[in-house]
């Protein structure tokens, strides 16, 4: 395994205040020291990089991995999924090379990024991927500019935007994104900054779809942990 020695002038440790003149040391995959120069290990083989400032990754706590070169959103249904895919994967690592490790992706392709950046075929950060986004017809998730039914159909085909309506449906739609492994789950509970028809203070989902959707997440998520840890630990 390669040895590196990461010399700075700031090191921020992320647990601690910033320290002056820092030193990390990574052995392979594993960081074997951060502190201060003064006590840093001897490391003569160590390949060595100096630079500013080294700090933790960063968390994205809201993005989309979409693949389209235009916010124009009705666009989606109308280009291949694969040559979307092909450009997310070329942001994943423009976000890595940011300083991004972790993203919280709420709606898009990273349900099906995540995989393949854990099996290290793609270099990218974590993914905590919510699958589809759920939204009333109508809703801030809706495309008004399509038919109807193109939208409900492409959101029943695996497209990011998936219509639901009533307790029933909308159980079935998390159920849904917790089938497709997801992490999150993306809720337009309102209207959104940009939305076409309403704003951000209009409620679309019913007290009693919330309480379905939550419900069904609750559950499916402890399902989950219980298979993993049988004691309930």
């Amino acid at each position: 395994m390669d040895t590196y020695r990461i010399e700075a002038d700031v090191l921020i440790p992320g647990g601690a205040a910033p320290i002056a003149a820092g030193v990390v040391v990574l052995d392979g995959a594993r960081i074997a020291y951060a502190g201060t120069a003064a006590d840093a290990p001897e490391t003569p083989h160590a390949r060595v990089i100096a630079t500013r400032a080294v700090m933790p990754g960063m968390w994205d706590c809201h993005g989309h991995f979409l693949g389209i070169t235009t916010m124009d959103l009705a666009r989606l249904p109308m280009e291949p999924l694969p040559t979307r895919a092909v450009r997310a994967a070329a942001d994943l690592r423009a976000v890595l090379d940011a300083g991004f490790t972790s993203v919280r992706e709420v709606g898009g392709l990273g349900i099906y990024l995540a995989p393949i950046v854990a099996e290290g075929t793609l270099a990218g950060p974590t993914i905590y991927a919510a699958g589809a986004i759920l939204s009333t017809t109508g809703g801030h998730g809706d495309l008004h500019a399509l038919p109807l039914p193109w939208v409900a159909d492409c959101g029943a085909h695996g497209g990011e935007l998936r219509l639901c309506d009533g307790t029933a449906d909308c159980m079935r739609a998390v159920r849904e994104q917790l089938r497709r492994n997801a992490k999150i789950i993306k809720v337009c509970a309102s209207g959104g900054a940009v939305s076409e028809l309403d704003h951000p203070i209009h409620q679309q989902f019913t007290t009693a779809e919330l309480s379905a959707i939550t419900g069904v997440w609750k559950a499916g998520t402890l399902v989950k942990m219980n298979s993993q840890f049988p004691s309930g630990k």
